[in-house]
């Protein structure tokens, strides 16, 4: 442990490891500033300082370095190894082994930690730990694993003071608020989660003096050199969590967009004829177009296809309408804009196909939209824009160019890839593409992304194998690939998180950042602003200035109230009590942790469930056959307190 690293901390980086001192910070550096070489050099000056002391087995503690995503994890292991010495570096996600022996350093998905807490072993114990680092620290709100990991700390320290546990939160962007006040009350938040009593970030002059460059003052932007399709959902219309009713809503007032209306038609013929193959065999067809997650409806069609006779009418059916369902979705999260992107979608997978044997209502309906994608009538400006800018860094660049493209849906990164792919002048200036989503996620029912598909991706995008990475939000964060000159934002930004994550991807200095899209209630000027609201925060960060502790009560009382009639419907309670505690949770910005699930020798589950609050910490036991089982009964004698106390409260 006390060897020194091979590379030296530059200027700005050390000064922000002094300043940590034994206190709870977080630590704002821009991407590609060093945020981990920060962390790594602050545990090992602590390691040697306690070999100094002779903390030797079995007073040893460990640090725990949480990261928010399993391809993280070997990555950051791989760079604390790197920076300190003979250091017992352990590492811990899903589908691993947990480590057995002592470690000095844990790295590990928030999840995968919280579920080895409810293990007896005591390695696992905050006993065993003195420092907790939260990469990503933006992550600390609602129900993320790490707001839950942030209070169980906070409630160990105040009944362990004399083995507390030190933490330090590290982000580019501390938050996905956007308005001074809602930026303002999510940083007072995130304070208190994690008991912080610094905030420290280089100034930008700081940066540049000790060798960092930033360039997201670079960004180039576009102002839509293409055109909407008319009649697609107002942009102050689009709440996410309305967006399955909102598209239902439109089609009975009949104010979808022709090509939406197409898609449906199409998607309600399939079913049609689905209903008429049941008839003739006296069963039943129920259409999933009234669940509200959007993905069910080719989950179901995926289901039945395979449940149906090899080669058989109600198999082809079924195909044909799981790539039809796709296809609606994608017209549905899209708020009816991304008509080519659907069109390529059936394209590449013989949604226009008819096999001669269809009804008339059917065939009428694949004719209409066939025509109208024959006629290239869909509004491709977009992906031709695209193509376009490709081709120019393309030619910048040289061989030495590498892009990558952001997206928003798992399934427009695969059709973007594919559609690069296939397009004759991109080959011809030797573009290949490859997309990247979360490990274990899927595309499609039958489309997957494998645990080593994005890991596979990567390397090759490293190694030149591919020259164009579109992706998801997936290596938006903590991901290492610095050979990335080109980094191109294909949808719009949220909030400065994307901001920071996306365009510091590419970390070279002649680097090209473009962004062709732009949300008019938060446009790129928009989101500077708040960044630089945030540098402000830090810089004149007070904590015995923070909201007083009376006014933050009040806020809880006022959350609780306002969701109380929650409570109120007991038929949900009692049918679906884990479900609903998590939204009352939600809505109150509480905590809910599972403490434990324990499979007893009278092979009987108990679990144990803890909700907290500013104002109580109330706990939930159950027991039960199963796992789920136990969970249910825990939840619902959660809820049943919670109520009565809401009655007693509110005079109910």
């Amino acid at each position: 442990m006390s060897g020194s690293p091979k590379m030296q901390l530059r200027e700005y980086q050390n000064a922000v490891v002094e300043a940590i001192g034994h206190e709870n910070v977080i630590i704002k550096m821009q991407t590609g500033s060093g945020k981990t070489f920060v962390a790594a050099e602050f545990i090992r000056r602590a390691k040697q300082n306690n070999e100094d002391e002779l903390e030797l087995e079995p007073n040893r503690r460990a640090v725990l370095f949480l990261v928010p995503a399993c391809d993280l994890v070997a990555q950051q292991k791989k760079a604390l190894k790197e920076w300190i010495k003979d250091v017992d570096v352990a590492e811990y996600m899903g589908g691993i082994s947990s480590p057995t022996k002592r470690f000095d350093v844990l790295v590990s998905t928030p999840q995968a930690f919280l579920k080895l807490q409810q293990t007896e072993v005591s390695l696992f114990s905050w006993h065993n730990y003195w420092l907790c680092v939260f990469d990503e620290v933006h992550h600390v709100l609602k129900q993320h694993p790490y707001r839950i990991i942030a209070h169980s700390i906070k409630e160990w320290n105040e009944r362990n003071q004399d083995r507390s546990i030190q933490t330090i939160g590290l982000s580019a962007s501390l938050t996905y608020a956007v308005g001074p006040k809602e930026v303002q009350s999510a940083l007072r938040s995130l304070c208190y989660d994690l008991s912080v009593t610094k905030m420290i970030s280089p100034t930008q002059e700081e940066l540049i003096s000790g060798g960092y460059i930033p360039n997201d003052g670079n960004i180039e932007t576009m102002q839509k050199p293409w055109e909407v399709p008319d009649g697609v959902v107002a942009e102050a219309d689009r709440k996410p969590h309305l967006v399955h009713q909102t598209f239902m809503d439109r089609i009975q007032n009949n104010s979808v967009t022709p090509f939406a209306l197409m898609v449906y038609e199409v998607v309600r013929a399939i079913e049609n004829e689905i209903e008429n193959e049941c008839k003739a065999h006296e069963e039943t067809f129920v259409s999933p177009l009234g669940n509200k997650k959007l993905n069910s409806w080719e989950d179901y069609a995926h289901r039945m296809k395979n449940l149906s006779v090899i080669g058989s009418p109600m198999q082809l059916l079924f195909q044909f309408l799981e790539v039809w369902y796709v296809a609606l979705r994608i017209v549905v999260q899209s708020w009816e804009e991304e008509q080519q992107l659907v069109w390529l979608w059936l394209i590449f997978h013989g949604g226009l196909n008819t096999h001669g044997w269809y009804g008339p209502r059917l065939e009428e309906s694949l004719d209409k939209i066939s025509r109208l994608c024959n006629l290239k009538k869909l509004h491709s400006d977009k992906l031709e824009t695209l193509k376009r800018t490709l081709i120019e860094k393309r030619k910048l660049k040289g061989v030495s160019f590498r892009c990558i493209v952001f997206v928003t849906q798992r399934i427009a990164a695969y059709i973007l890839a594919e559609h690069l792919n296939r397009d004759a002048v991109c080959k011809e200036y030797g573009m290949r593409a490859g997309f990247v989503a979360a490990r274990k996620s899927k595309i499609t029912p039958s489309i997957k992304v494998t645990s080593g598909d994005a890991t596979r991706c990567i390397e090759q995008f490293r190694s030149g194998d591919i020259n164009i990475l579109v992706a998801t939000a997936v290596i938006e964060e903590g991901f290492d690939v610095p050979e990335a000159n080109v980094v191109i934002s294909f949808d719009h930004l949220k909030d400065t998180v994307e901001l920071a994550q996306r365009f510091g991807r590419a970390r070279q200095t002649t680097s090209y950042l473009t962004l062709m899209s732009e949300r008019r209630d938060r446009p790129l000027s928009a989101l500077r602003d708040v960044k630089r609201q945030q540098d402000c925060i830090i810089k004149d960060f007070d904590p015995s200035k923070s909201e007083n502790f009376a006014r933050q009560q009040q806020s809880v009382k006022d959350r609780q109230c306002a969701a109380f009639s929650i409570l109120l419907d007991t038929d949900r309670c009692e049918s679906s009590p884990l479900e609903i505690l998590n939204m009352y949770a939600a809505k109150t910005k509480a905590v809910v942790k599972i403490e434990y699930i324990e499979f007893g020798s009278d092979k009987i589950f108990r679990c144990k469930i803890s909700f907290l609050n500013l104002l109580m910490t109330i706990e939930g036991k159950g027991k039960g056959k199963s796992k789920k089982q136990s969970q249910h009964h825990a939840a619902a004698s959660i809820l049943n307190q919670l109520r009565d106390r809401g009655r007693k409260e509110y005079g109910l």
